[in-house]
């Protein structure tokens, strides 16, 4: 690297001649010119030393990796979001559940994403509340539904779907659940009530809905998208002809609904059954 001192000296000594300026202007310059070499030499320096300052791309195992754990997010005093993470196409997502405290335990909408998740739920359950949980209801046969289902099995906690779902589940490796929604679509669960509704094909074949009637909290799951939803999702497995009409049952069955919370994205109120309709309008034509 160049002397900065030898250069400096020499602008010094012929800015004067150089420019045909007076002492004072020379002396401004000057100094000017000496700040400029001053902070170029700080700069080289630090550059070298702190390699943090060069950006680094981050793998998409590394996003993964930072939202591995669970989200807790509370609605009610009774009624709280799990919300897990996993990979779609590239990309990470959020995915939601629901954990719904009564006097008697715990009962869970939707395991997490993946197994270590679940695993964390089961725990956290236990730091939180200490309550067993009494039983699981899975709302569609994809994995950010039922990626846990076996850990659960594995306690011998009930796991309970409708015939189709349970269907589904055994074709793509998912574990067995008890279907016994078709027939028994209001569950007990000590001073809080369940109820499940099959509104018709949308997001998948299976999908169902969940209504906490004591807290007017409507689990739309993947049949419901979250308002900063662009688009549909995915929609392999979506009937997009039908689908409006499935949302419309829901809208006319719950319109006393407080809380909508969508399958991912953030909760909120009927309008996310709305904005669904507007999504597949727009997809439809």
């Amino acid at each position: 690297m160049m002397d900065s001192n030898k250069i400096l000296n020499s602008i010094k000594s012929r800015l004067p001649k150089l420019f045909h300026i007076n002492l004072k202007s020379s002396i401004l310059i000057f100094s000017l010119i000496k700040l400029l070499f001053i902070g170029v030499s700080i700069f080289h320096c630090h550059w070298q030393k702190d390699p943090d300052l060069i950006p680094t791309p981050v793998s998409i195992e590394k996003d993964l990796q930072k939202s591995n754990h669970l989200e807790w997010i509370k609605i009610k005093e009774s009624v709280w979001i799990h919300r897990s993470f996993g990979e779609f196409g590239g990309q990470i997502y959020s995915a939601n559940g629901l954990v719904v405290l009564t006097n008697k335990g715990v009962v869970v909408v939707d395991t997490p994403w993946t197994e270590s998740q679940t695993e964390e739920l089961f725990s956290e359950i236990q730091a939180k509340f200490q309550k067993e949980i009494l039983y699981v209801i899975v709302t569609h046969a994809h994995d950010d539904r039922m990626a846990g289902v076996s850990l659960f099995q594995n306690r011998n906690i009930p796991i309970y779907s409708t015939n189709l779902t349970a269907k589904l589940a055994k074709e793509r490796g998912f574990g067995k659940t008890n279907p016994i929604l078709d027939l028994q679509t209001r569950l007990g669960a000590g001073n809080q009530s369940v109820e499940v509704f099959y509104p018709g094909p949308g997001h998948s074949a299976d999908n169902i809905v969940v209504w906490l009637p004591d807290t007017h909290i409507l689990f739309g799951g993947c049949f419901v998208k979250s308002l900063d939803a662009k688009d549909l999702g995915n929609t392999k497995d979506a009937n997009l002809e039908e689908w409006e009409n499935s949302l419309k049952r829901v809208l006319a069955r719950y319109p006393d609904a407080e809380v909508v919370v969508p399958g991912h994205g953030d909760w909120g109120k009927l309008d996310l059954l709305r904005h669904t309709i507007r999504l597949l309008v727009a997809a439809n034509h």
